[in-house]
């Protein structure tokens, strides 16, 4: 397969948009980092245009398994496999939490798939200037490429059990070249969306790889839906272990909030209210009783992945050619439409079914997933015994607020 294959309508098309758009600007000679991400800044409210991501989408479906809401419930004590003493993965209270993504999807050849998708993202600015978007497209933008490098950065590294190791060296190395400017996973996060929105809601789309940080969804970010899409994520990690919970009055957090302390001005009150805004009823309850004092010591350095980061003995990736092939399509297939790049990578069947279906006995997991297997299995059980229908009279805003954004009247999952 080509390189060809890869690449997006924004790559396509950039010579006939160039008639109709004005080109990007070169990049300056010599300039620091700091002083050339002045050059994202700006939008366009009203813009036409968005990015199409199906094909990511369509990796993040077949790759990514979701565990649902955090029950709350404590993870119980690990233990070696028969004839061993070794017992391997997480073993506090946050193990069985959390979506997965199975690396070893992204071995071999299949890496290079993945990188060349980054590329191509990479590319969409020097074609079209991010400020001709809109600030919703920018946003699912600069997390789609914040999320596939993390993932391609811990594939180069894989197999790996704990990534503590390589933090923050791995989030520090400047991989990524846009609109001629060398930029870091941190140069996104620090430089480019905490200045940009000032939000607390962009943490939580910013996948981190590892079990203590937020989701990884089995979709990619759309312009049309990434605030809802955020606020989905943000209700999962709060009213998780992972993310908030109350210990003898005093709010013990993810050190995450730590990391994003900028989006908390007076991070105590700050914390605490925004934590109340998005907690359970019951969560809630415990918040407001709570003292105002707000630990960060919350963490889980191990890998987001199906195996704990050890090397699976049968995984999607048996036949890396397989994933080459699911993404074919044809220069011919994409147009420019009302203002939206059209172009769908088709999926192939050959690698059709997710990582689970090609390990259908549990014996193929490490002891601890298949722990966390049950648990989710007993979880989907109890959730699937009675259906209650919530309606609510609301018209939501385009546009967030300029604080946060309003809910959907029904919260995605």
């Amino acid at each position: 397969m080509t390189k060809r294959h890869f690449s997006r309508a924004a790559a396509l098309l950039a010579a006939t948009l160039s008639l109709a758009l004005p080109p990007a600007p070169a990049a300056k000679a010599q300039v620091t980092p700091d002083t050339a991400i002045e050059a994202f800044k700006g939008d366009t409210p009203d813009s036409p245009m968005s990015i199409d991501y199906k094909d990511l989408s369509a990796i993040l479906s077949q790759t990514v398994w979701e565990t649902g809401h955090s029950d709350r419930s404590t993870a119980g004590k690990t233990v070696p496999r028969t004839g061993s003493r070794i017992s391997t993965g997480s073993r506090g209270s946050t193990r069985t939490e959390g979506n997965r993504i199975d690396f070893h999807a992204f071995l071999g050849d299949n890496l290079d798939v993945l990188v060349a998708l980054r590329r191509d993202l990479e590319k969409v600015p020097s074609a079209v200037p991010l400020n001709q978007f809109s600030s919703k497209e920018q946003l699912a933008y600069w997390l789609n490429l914040y999320n596939l490098t993390v993932i391609s950065q811990i594939a180069k590294v894989f197999p790996e059990t704990n990534l503590k190791k390589h933090y923050p060296q791995l989030w520090d190395e400047k991989v990524l070249t846009v609109a001629g400017i060398p930029l870091s996973l941190n140069d996104i996060h620090h430089k480019i969306l905490i200045p940009k929105y000032r939000n607390p809601l962009i943490m939580y789309g910013l996948f981190q790889g590892f079990i203590g940080g937020p989701n990884i969804r089995d979709e990619a970010y759309t312009g049309v839906r990434v605030w809802h899409q955020l606020e989905a994520n943000a209700r999962e990690f709060i009213n998780s272990n992972r993310g908030a919970f109350v210990r003898e009055r005093i709010i013990r957090t993810s050190m995450f909030y730590e990391v994003n302390a900028a989006l908390f001005p007076d991070f105590e009150t700050d914390m605490k209210a925004h934590l109340l805004r998005y907690a359970k009823p019951v969560f809630a309850d415990k918040l407001k009783a709570a003292s105002s004092r707000v630990g960060t010591d919350q963490r889980n350095w191990y890998i987001a992945d199906l195996y704990g980061g050890n090397r699976s003995r049968s995984s999607a990736s048996s036949n890396p050619a397989a994933f080459l092939n699911a993404f074919t399509n044809s220069g011919a297939d994409y147009s420019f439409v009302g203002g939206e790049y059209a172009g769908e990578a088709a999926v192939a069947s050959a690698w059709g079914n997710t990582a689970i279906t090609h390990n259908q006995s549990l014996t193929r997991f490490p002891i601890h997933m298949v722990d966390m297997v049950k648990k989710i299995h007993m979880k989907n059980q109890r959730n699937r015994e009675g259906e209650v229908e919530v309606e609510e009279v609301y018209d939501a805003p385009d546009e967030p607020a300029p604080d946060e954004p309003a809910s959907e009247n029904q919260p995605e999952q």
